[in-house]
Parts: structure tokens; sequence; C-alpha cells
């Protein structure tokens, strides 16, 4: 008779083994209300990168466009300058060989 579990020392068995379950899963609940907690924060370090990485790019390719712009009107002023110096210079060289060589 010694050989046969009491009904009752299974039950307490079960028990502890329910007991154990239930405490696992609070664990785990808690583990995954935490990691839901961190996955909020980065959605919205993401989301705050996200808006500034789009007005950076945003910025670049204004500032690319405006500045290929002005790059464009000081080559073109440049010219316009080089084109009046050598206008001038040429007058002067003209002038120059009429008093040098009458």
């Amino acid at each position: 008779m010694d050989q046969v579990p009491s009904s009752r020392s299974q039950l307490d068995r079960i028990e502890s083994g329910v007991k154990e379950l239930n405490e696992r899963m609070a664990r785990i609940e808690e583990r995954q209300h935490s990691q839901g907690a961190k996955i909020e924060a980065h959605e919205s370090h993401l989301s705050d990168h996200s808006q500034r990485l789009r007005d950076v790019e945003l910025r670049h390719a204004v500032a690319e466009a405006t500045g290929s712009h002005k790059h464009r009107q000081l080559s073109g002023r440049w010219a316009a300058l080089g084109s009046v110096a050598l206008i001038l210079l040429g007058a002067l060289g003209g002038f120059l060989s009429r008093l040098i060589a009458p």
C-alpha cells in the first residue's frame, strides 16, 4: 500500500505545478509589458528621427537646387565681368598702340 500514491499527494503536486505555471505566465506577461513599452518608446524615437531626416533631406534638396542656381548666376556674372574687362583691355591696348606707333 505504500507504493500507491494517495490522491491528496497527487493533487498537491498538480497544484504546485499549476502554481509554478501561473508564476511563469505572470513573469512572461511582465516581460511582454516591459518590451511593449520599450517598443513604443523606440517607435516614438523612430518617428522623430524620420521627421528630422525628411526635414534635412528637404533642406538639402532646396540648398542643392538653389546653390547650383547661384553658381550659374555667379558664373554668368564673372563671364560678363571678364568680357567687359577684355573689351576695356582691348580698347586700352588700341589706344596705347596709337600713341606708341603713330
